[in-house]
């Protein structure tokens, strides 16, 4: 069923913080959402499957990576506060 699509609702803080990691990702705010949901991310029109693989890699990669440095900074935030 090509372009179904399902629909959330977010409170507005949510959403700017969800907008403002995409452009972070320098992707869509949909693509970076369908790969934070686990799915593949669908690119521009213009990109290939190849390029879209490679896209969500990169995606999954920074991340994790971001994830990983969060949680350090929370690690280091909460050991300086006691």
């Amino acid at each position: 069923m090509a372009g179904a699509s399902i629909t959330f609702r977010v409170d507005e803080r949510e959403r700017d913080e969800l907008v403002s990691r995409a452009a972070r990702e320098k992707v869509n705010l949909s693509d970076y959402i369908r790969v934070r949901l686990g799915l593949r991310a669908q690119g521009s029109e213009g990109d290939d499957v190849e390029s879209g693989s490679r896209l969500e890699r990169t995606l999954q990669a920074q991340m994790a990576d971001h994830e990983r440095r969060l949680q350090a900074l929370e690690g280091d935030a909460g050991r300086g506060s006691g």
